[in-house]
């Protein structure tokens, strides 16, 4: 009987007996309808909504850069941007969420004409093979906050 390589055979038991995790799914490109401008950095937005997602979510590493995904803590960042994208005065906020529990929240974001004021009108969890419809769905959703009163 041959000798069995311990190191080979517990690669093999990971690689087929976990589960994956979504934290490492790839998030598939999203197609832009018409008339939606996409950022992938956020020094080209509003100052005003840089500001409030600052407040928000604390900072946001680029798209593709090196995050905490798992409670592995690496870098000490958690959250990375996906994209931004703006259709008038709505701006859809794309991110990854790392740590224990992944998660990709996106946020809906109301800009005022003046640029003075961002304000936060939705907020909903995504996965990563739903980021795409997710954020498309709030895109067009209208706000269904009362009016505010001066």
């Amino acid at each position: 009987m041959k000798r069995l390589n311990i190191g080979r055979l517990l690669l093999l038991l990971l690689a087929v007996g976990l589960p994956s995790s979504p934290a490492f799914d790839s998030i598939p490109a999203c197609r832009l309808r018409a008339g939606v401008v996409s950022y992938t950095d956020q020094k080209n937005i509003p100052a005003v909504l840089r500001d409030a997602i600052k407040q928000k979510l604390g900072y946001l590493v680029p798209p593709k850069g090196d995050f905490d995904a798992t409670d592995v803590i690496v870098t000490g960042h958690i959250r990375r941007l996906i994209f931004i994208w703006a259709q008038g005065n709505r701006w859809i906020i794309a991110t990854e969420h790392g740590g224990f529990a992944y998660n990709d929240p996106i946020l809906v974001y109301e800009v005022d004409p003046n640029g003075r004021r961002a304000t936060l009108v939705a907020e909903r969890i995504a996965s990563p093979k739903t980021v795409c419809s997710t954020a498309e769905e709030l895109l067009i959703q209208k706000a269904n906050a009362a009016p505010h009163s001066p």
